[in-house]
Parts: structure tokens; sequence; C-alpha cells
């Protein structure tokens, strides 16, 4: 994350708005969707999915988007959604925690403990073998594994515990960036 770990505890509701608006021209409508949402988020949660927004899911989007207009583009998708605890649990699906098990790499001792990017407890044992396959197969063949992303569905893989092809997950945050 782009911030301190801290502030996911001590944000207001008036940072969640600043954060907003650092980033997007109607900052109310905008918080006001992810609070329909994730009911019940904490003030430094939403700031934080705002945040991951406005750095990296908006623009990857709308990339995905364009690159799927192209007939020929073989784009395909994934949400990387298991949650590491590093960090008492608040590292949670962080951008690049999925880099170990891409190159599965996740017994390297480095990257265990509490404040380390995988956290203190083991991962899924098949979870790494599994990423890190999917991986290959793509860079062999230009499939992963699972359909292609369009406009029409916007099938994306969600990988955790378990796989689960979503189509356009969290659409009502999707439309509120565009």
């Amino acid at each position: 994350m782009c911030y301190r770990v801290g502030h996911l505890t001590s944000s207001t509701e008036e940072d969640v708005l600043a954060a907003a608006a650092r980033s997007h021209p109607a900052p109310e409508k905008l918080v006001e969707v992810y609070r329909q949402e994730r009911p019940g988020a904490s003030a430094g949660r939403l700031r934080s999915a705002i945040m991951t927004d406005a750095l990296f899911g908006a623009g990857t989007r709308r990339l995905a988007a364009a690159h799927a207009r192209h007939p020929s583009s073989g784009t395909h998708v994934y949400e990387f959604a298991w949650r590491s605890e590093a960090l008492d649990g608040r590292l949670g699906a962080a951008h690049v925690v999925e880099l170990p098990f891409v190159f599965d790499r996740t017994g390297l001792p480095g990257l265990h403990g509490p404040q380390a990017i995988l956290g203190p407890a083991e991962p899924p044992a098949d979870l790494a073998p599994r990423v890190h396959a999917t991986w290959i197969r793509f860079a062999r063949t230009g499939d992963p594994g699972w359909p292609r992303y369009d406009s029409a569905h916007r099938t994306t893989m969600r990988i955790a515990r378990t796989w689960t092809r979503v189509a356009d997950p969290a659409a009502r945050i999707r439309l509120a960036w565009d």
C-alpha cells in the first residue's frame, strides 16, 4: 500500500472524502458507491479501497476493456483475492501479494512472519503451484484456462483458496470510475 499502515485505523470520514477528491471529479458520489458496496466498512477500509482503485483498479479495468476491443488481443483478467494475514491481518490482498505465488516462491523464509508479505500463517499448499502453472500456461499458449475478457461479460478469475469465475466483479464501482 502507498500509505502508512496506521492510517487504516486512524482514517476519518474526512480522510475518505479527501482521498476520493484527489482522484475523482465527483468524490461524494464515489464515496457513496463504496459505502453501498462495502456496508459496515470502517473509514480506513473505505479510504484504502478508494486509493487502491485510484492507483490500480480503475486504470487496469480501462486498459483491459480497451485491449479487449481488439479481437486478437486475448485479454484475460484476474483478481488475486487470497488475503495475507500480515500486519495483524491488515495487509490482505494488497498489490504484489500474488508475486510469490506467480513464481512459486512462497517457501522463501523471508516472506513469512507477522510483518512479511505472506504473513505468519502458511498459505494454501496448492495455491502457488497452481498459480505458477497458470502463468506458464498463459505464457506458452495465451490461454490461462478461463474465458477472455470482453465488454459483454468482463470475465475475471478471482484467485483465492478457491478459484471462481466472476462476471463483471464490482460493476457499480467500475461504473462509478467510468
